[in-house]
Parts: structure tokens; C-alpha cells; sequence
């Protein structure tokens, strides 16, 4: 297999049809069970719903490459976003199946995802590889890619979780955050909430961002909406656990989990963050404890707990380790800017 008969289309993500999208579903299973062989998958159905609902803000091209008989041999996504912080950016989600690697089939696909990228005006990718396909971090060293960020996977067995711990941390909350209470919401976020719901999903600027090329984000009512849209139109809905400052009505922290209703044995930890002004009086403890004590009262099918939080976010691990999470694996993310992207394939050639 030589990269010269290496085959690309193109398709806009929002202009994907159906048999395409079966079609690369079908080829990613193989490289699905390679990077997470014990993570369950969506449904192809669900493949396709979160396709055609995809947020405003959201787009950007699928790339396939084909090899001389027609077969996927690898595919890529190369997807913008139309919000601050990241308007610079195209993110870059490759594979590329076993039998083709180290052919040039990963190098024809970073030049087709290049072009999306000049054509939306970006000038930094950024990808991410798994540590159980070493073949993604060589590949992302041999086009000069830096590491911006490590991400660490951590499960909480609901099985082994220590029942008593999670009511003695959410119990004790009031005494040690007197002034505050918790507010607790499924699904849609209330219209009286969106603001503070807004104010309290943006308090993760705050978050690690190590050396990732990236800025503050910011968030409309019309995105947040429209976010939620795209949650349920794919059977996802989101538990959110906010911390209310009593004195001035701000909610000021929160702890938000999705569940799934594909996969009800596993509920995935979205967002966890307390403002500056507000910590030190174990609030973080007391949201991550409620939302918890939600979940087990609320989801007897659920198993696991699944989130990931930057390796330097310290005092956020501290309290995963204290409940019980333990780590399960870590995500690399990974960033170079196109002009040396662009240089790398020019000394190929």
C-alpha cells in the first residue's frame, strides 16, 4: 500500500449522507476497540442524530481516504468552532486503519484537513491520542506537534463506592459553606436559571489549560439552548447541581454529570468548578458529593462514574481520589500550528 493510491473525498460534516456515515461507522469499529476497548459504543443511530443536529456554531469537513479497491483505509474530521477562545482552531479527530499505517495514508489526511482549516481561516490544530494507540502520538511527534495538555481518565465504581463517605461529605456541606445552599436541575436548564447557569459554566476559564493555545469562552442563551437541543436529540440529558451564594442570589459552582440513556451503566462527569471568590469552604466537596448521592438514589442501573480532569488540576484530583475515582487511562492533546504542519508535508515531498 503506497500513499500515491490513496483516494480522498470530502464532505461538509453537515452535508454527510446517511450511507456514508453507516459506511465509516463500520470502519471505525476496529480502531474503536483499539483505543477503548471497554468503553461501549453509540449506536449507529445515535452516530447519526448527533449528525444532524449538530450546534450553529459547529463546522468543518469529514475527510475519507479509500484505497485502490474502494475500501476506507482511514477518515478524519476536521471540525471549527464559531466561539471565542477557539476561533483560531480546527480540531483534527484521525484514524487510520492497521493495515495502512506508516504508508502515507496518515499524511494525505492532515493535508486535506489543512485545507478545511484554511479554508475556515485557522491556523492551529489540535488532535488528541490515547495511550492505547501509540501509533497516534508518533504520528502527531513526526508532524510537530506539541503536547498541550494530559488529560487523566478516572472511574468511580458506584458498586465500591463508599456510601457513607458521599452522605457525610454532602451532609456536612451547609456547616462548612453556611450562606450557600445547592440547586438541582434535569434536562433544560429553567429560564429564570440561564444566566447563572451561563455565569456558572464559564467559571471554567478558571480550569488548567496548561500550554494549550486556547482563550476564555463565552456562552449566549441562544447557545446554551441550543446546546441542550443537541443533548436530547441524541438521548443525552444533563444533571447539573449548582452552588448558590444566598447574600447576592449568584450561583457560583457546579457539578454537572450526563446521562445516557443508551448506555445507562455509565454516567460521564461534564463540569466541575467553583469561582476564585468563593473557594476554601469545601464547596467543591459538597457539589461533587450531591450530584453523587443524586446519581446513586436516581440511577440503580449505573455502574460508573467517568470523568477526566487536566493532570495539573491538583485540588480537583484530590477530590476525585478522596471519593474514590481511580484512574483508568490518559488522553494526550496535542497542537501545531498549520504554517508547520504545512512545513512538515512540503519536506515529504
Amino acid at each position: 500500500m503506497t500513499a500515491s493510491k490513496v483516494v480522498l473525498e470530502s464532505v461538509d460534516l453537515r452535508d454527510k449522507p446517511e450511507e456514508l456515515i453507516r459506511e465509516l461507522y463500520g470502519a471505525a469499529g476496529p480502531l474503536h476497540a483499539e483505543a477503548a476497548p471497554d468503553e461501549p459504543r453509540w449506536p449507529v443511530e445515535r452516530v447519526l442524530a448527533a449528525a444532524r443536529h449538530l450546534p450553529a456554531a459547529v463546522n468543518g469537513a469529514t475527510i475519507v481516504a479509500r484505497d485502490g479497491s474502494g475500501r476506507v483505509a482511514g477518515f478524519a474530521d476536521a471540525t471549527v468552532h464559531d466561539r471565542d477562545g477557539v476561533r483560531h482552531v480546527a480540531y483534527v479527530g484521525m484514524g487510520v486503519l492497521p493495515d495502512y499505517r506508516r504508508a502515507g495514508t496518515g499524511q494525505a489526511l492532515l493535508g486535506s484537513a489543512l485545507a478545511v482549516a484554511g479554508r475556515f481561516g485557522r491556523n492551529l490544530l489540535i488532535g488528541s491520542t490515547r495511550e492505547t494507540v501509540p501509533a497516534g502520538e508518533a504520528f502527531a511527534r513526526r508532524i510537530g506537534a506539541g503536547l498541550g495538555q494530559v488529560i487523566i481518565e478516572n472511574r468511580l465504581d458506584l458498586r465500591a463506592v463508599d456510601r457513607d463517605l458521599v452522605r457525610s461529605w454532602a451532609e456536612a456541606g451547609p456547616g462548612r459553606a453556611p450562606g450557600y445552599r445547592l440547586e438541582f436541575i434535569k434536562g433544560a436548564t429553567p429560564d429564570r436559571f440561564v444566566p447563572g447557569a451561563i455565569a456558572a459554566l464559564q467559571i471554567l476559564n478558571t480550569a488548567p489549560r496548561d500550554d494549550l493555545q486556547v482563550g476564555d469562552f463565552t456562552m449566549t442563551p441562544e447557545q446554551l439552548r441550543e446546546d441542550e437541543r443537541s443533548f436530547a436529540a441524541v438521548g443525552l440529558e444533563r444533571w447539573a447541581c449548582y452552588a448558590v451564594d444566598d447574600a447576592s442570589g449568584d450561583i457560583v459552582g457546579l457539578s454537572d454529570v450526563m446521562v445516557d440513556s443508551a448506555v445507562p451503566e455509565r454516567v460521564h462527569v461534564g463540569s466541575t468548578g467553583v469561582a476564585p471568590a468563593h473557594r476554601g469552604r469545601a464547596l467543591g466537596k459538597w457539589l461533587k458529593a450531591a450530584i453523587t448521592q443524586q446519581v446513586l438514589d436516581e440511577l440503580p442501573a449505573a455502574r460508573w462514574v467517568v470523568t477526566g480532569n487536566a493532570a495539573s488540576n491538583d485540588a480537583m484530583l484530590s477530590i476525585n481520589r478522596q471519593l474514590g475515582f481511580q484512574p483508568s487511562g490518559a488522553v494526550k492533546i496535542w497542537q501545531v500550528s498549520t504554517e508547520r504542519a504545512h512545513a512538515y508535508l512540503r519536506d515529504l515531498a
